[in-house]
């Protein structure tokens, strides 16, 4: 009932791994600015997969779903990796304390003190409140992320129904809880880096994203364990749902953010507008652009598609290409937060996705592979224990 990911998996996640320390080394010593901010997007890019991933899984408890039993396992675990997430965001803001990096700019109280607008935002974005409230925010998530794992597990061997309506009532919690903390990470984190901006729409379209990238996460570390002989109850149905919640995130990323670009650019507010008007210029222009078909139009038209729904060797990679397509969107909105500070008009030109990014990306998916698989080792491969267990082995869908 347990999965061992074979040893020479686990060489493939250590050498990624590898390559993400040595871009990390290499980025210092070639652009300590960039690699400040790649650190901090790879962050809340790991940030966001986790706790959407565990959103997803709570998400079947509340409503009671029977398809997923087989596969619920995996969102449920997809917590665990968050202490890297904890671990990168926390290196970034104690280097911006100790003034090695400017990557929050009202970390500088001699910028905030001949800056009008952030004097009158500094009882929020002080750099010490900020640092209470991330570490209130990582502890209750990992609390929830652990009662809800240790429940589960837990059901596996009570096999009783009181256990199932606790986990009901830890999920719908972590679903309330998880909405308003994760719309205030996401303005502290990411919004905050372009003090004089906001929108009331960007932590739904950070959410979008992360939602894009959890599916994605959840189908790659599925088709993985099926390749290596584990969860042989999840067939080719519970492949084509996840399949299509996959498209559904397609769908509801672009609906999310053509909402709120539409509306930025149609209220013409000047502290609105200034997302895309600095995203729109030079290189960038390119970038900006290029994310959108990346993020909507290809994935789209690939999942219309049943068969590459339904084939695991085929929709691996859709989920592959979806989650790089993920990071690539905070890149976006990292990156781009820095081209209208002080004296950096001129990175409009500069190429936002390079091997520093890349390594990054490799390194956060090799340790994250790591520590997956090592707690998902630790206990059954499947919630056997779930009243529904075999309702969900005979899942079909009628259509």
């Amino acid at each position: 009932m347990k999965f061992v990911l074979p040893e020479k998996n686990y060489k493939i996640l250590w050498g990624m791994l590898g390559i993400g320390v040595l871009s990390i080394v290499a980025g210092f010593v070639l652009s300590s600015d960039r690699t400040w901010l790649a650190l901090l997007a790879t962050g809340f890019f790991v940030l966001s997969v986790s706790l959407v991933g565990l959103l997803f899984a709570t998400i079947q408890f509340i409503s009671g779903a029977k398809w997923s039993i087989v596969l619920r396992r995996i969102p449920e675990t997809l917590i665990v990796p968050l202490g890297i997430a904890a671990l990168l965001i926390g290196v970034v803001v104690l280097g911006g304390l100790f003034h090695l990096n400017h990557v929050y700019e009202w970390f500088d109280d001699a910028f905030v003190a001949k800056d009008e607008i952030l004097q009158q935002k500094k009882g929020y974005l002080n750099k010490y409140f900020y640092l209470v409230r991330l570490v209130i925010y990582f502890a209750v998530w990992f609390t929830m992320g652990y009662a809800i794992r240790k429940n589960s597990v837990k059901q596996d061997e009570t096999k009783d129904a009181a256990t199932k309506l606790k986990l009901v009532k830890l999920s719908a919690a972590y679903t309330l809880i998880f909405a308003y903390s994760f719309l205030l990470a996401s303005i502290d984190i990411v919004m905050s880096l372009q003090p004089h901006w906001f929108t009331t729409m960007f932590p739904v379209y950070t959410f979008a994203n992360g939602w894009f990238g959890a599916i994605a996460a959840v189908i790659i570390i599925l088709v993985v364990i099926q390749k290596n002989g584990g969860l042989k109850d999840v067939n080719a149905e519970h492949l084509h749902d996840l399949g299509k919640w996959l498209l559904m995130s397609v769908i509801f990323w672009a609906y999310i953010a053509f909402s709120m670009h539409m509306l930025t650019w149609y209220a013409n507010m000047p502290e609105e507008t200034y997302l895309l008007e600095v995203r729109l210029k030079g290189n960038w222009k390119i970038f900006t652009i290029a994310l959108w078909m990346l993020h909507f139009v290809v994935p789209f038209f690939i999942l219309l598609s049943r068969d590459i729904k339904r084939e695991g060797s085929r929709i691996v990679k859709v989920a592959w290409y979806s989650l790089f397509v993920t990071f690539l969107d905070i890149i976006w909105l990292v990156y781009g937060s820095v081209l209208g500070h002080e004296g950096a008009h001129a990175k409009v030109n500069d190429i936002p996705v390079g091997p520093l990014e890349i390594g990054l990306f490799l390194g956060a998916v090799g340790a994250c592979g790591i520590i997956f698989f090592k707690a998902f080792a630790k206990v059954n491969e499947a919630p056997k224990g779930d009243i529904d267990y075999e309702t969900s082995r005979h899942f079909h869908q009628s259509f």
